[in-house]
């Protein structure tokens, strides 16, 4: 009897043996598979900004928080959904989790940033929420240089300094500011240039061991990063990161009337204009027009002055008239629009909004139309005449 009840026994368990064998292998009692190796972690990605809102123009850093703190990996950073170019690619510290740029913005209003962390090593990729940044125009404010270099300032503007002239420098003939309106160049007409204020010297004429006598403007490249002096005869000169994308002689033309120059947004080219009001084209810059191609016979055009928006420009004359060209900025009037009489207007200059424009005339007196305060008459009663005048 023993016996019999031990084969049953056996038999048991033998068959409930194979039935968890057989559920095993349907997977009904399976047990969870261990953790991989492999497994990523999940990221969240923060994005702030060291100012907002922040003036056109001016620096502002942008930081990326990636938590948990991963062990590498790299953000690329965007406005409006486009990528911001110095800011790509950008290594993240392991320390801490944060990847940061130094940027500035180009056109006021309301921006979108975002930031994308490229995972690695185990952690998940992740994009911040959209970051809303404010810009502003800067605070509008003008220099006016007179011919033996001093510097005057009014509005927002600051002066940073004078420019010493003598018999080897020539007098000056330009000044432009930076991009942050915190700095200004200015430069004589025998190629000399100092920079003051946030801006960088990055060469002159006699540095490079030239021998000129009529040099009439300095343009700065859009970054601030280079600039360009030009002649009489529309031959150019570059300095920094500014490029050389053909000249006037360089065309087998002969003129000895150019008067001002402006460069491109995009560092790609940049137009000169004559004291006739002709205006000549290099590289990407775009042709909206010029006096002769529009039959007004003039002699005294004394710039050119391109809107921020690389939509149009506007020339004056030493009559203190406007002639504008794109879309840029509408016309806002004009000295003899006013029935004010004058013939020794030296310049113009746009104000941060591309509302307003100021006119500098030799004899001190700025003239301002649109949103252009001129504050106090007149801001120079010394060392005239005035040469040129530049805007924040």
């Amino acid at each position: 009897m023993t016996s019999q009840f031990s084969r049953i026994n056996r038999l048991a368990k033998a068959s409930l043996i194979s039935g968890l064998t057989t559920a095993t292998a349907a997977g009904l009692l399976a047990a969870p598979a261990p953790a991989s190796a492999s497994t990523t972690a999940k990221t969240t990605t923060v994005l702030s900004a060291s100012s907002n809102p922040v003036s056109q123009g001016a620096n502002v850093t942008l930081e990326a928080h990636v938590i948990p703190t991963p062990s590498g990996g790299t953000v690329n950073f965007y406005v409006n959904g486009k990528p911001i170019n110095q800011c790509q690619d950008v290594s993240i510290d392991a320390s801490n989790g944060s990847a940061m740029c130094t940027t500035e913005f180009g056109e006021a209003g309301r921006l979108g940033l975002q930031a994308f962390y490229k995972g690695v090593n185990g952690f998940r990729s992740s994009s911040s929420n959209v970051y809303e940044m404010a810009v502003h125009f800067p605070a509008p404010g003008y220099w006016l240089v007179t011919s033996n270099g001093v510097v005057h300032a009014s509005g927002a503007a600051q002066a940073m300094g004078n420019f010493a002239t003598s018999a080897a420098t020539g007098p000056v003939v330009g000044i432009t500011a930076t991009p942050s309106g915190k700095g200004y160049w200015v430069v004589t007409a025998h190629g000399y240039v100092k920079a003051f204020g946030d801006a960088t010297y990055y060469g002159d004429l006699p540095g490079s061991g030239l021998n000129v006598r009529d040099v009439v403007a300095i343009a700065p490249t859009a970054d601030g990063e280079g600039y360009y002096l030009v002649g009489a005869d529309g031959g150019f000169f570059t300095f920094g990161n500014a490029k050389f994308h053909g000249s006037i002689p360089g065309l087998h033309i002969h003129v000895h009337n150019i008067v001002g120059m402006v460069a491109t947004p995009t560092g790609h080219g940049y137009m000169l204009v004559g004291a006739d009001g002709g205006v000549f084209n290099f590289g990407d810059s775009r042709f909206y027009g010029s006096l002769p191609g529009i039959h007004k016979h003039v002699r005294d055009i004394r710039g050119i002055l391109p809107t921020k928006r690389d939509a149009g420009y506007i020339l004056v004359g030493a009559d203190g008239g406007a002639f504008v060209f794109g879309t840029g900025v509408g016309f806002l009037g004009s000295l003899p629009g006013e029935h004010i009489v004058v013939n020794d207007i030296v310049g113009i200059a746009l104000t941060p909004s591309d509302r307003g424009y100021y006119m500098a005339g030799a004899n001190g007196k700025v003239y301002g139309f649109g949103d252009a305060a001129v504050g106090a008459q007149p801001l120079v009663t010394s060392d005239l005449p005035v040469a040129a005048i530049a805007s924040t």
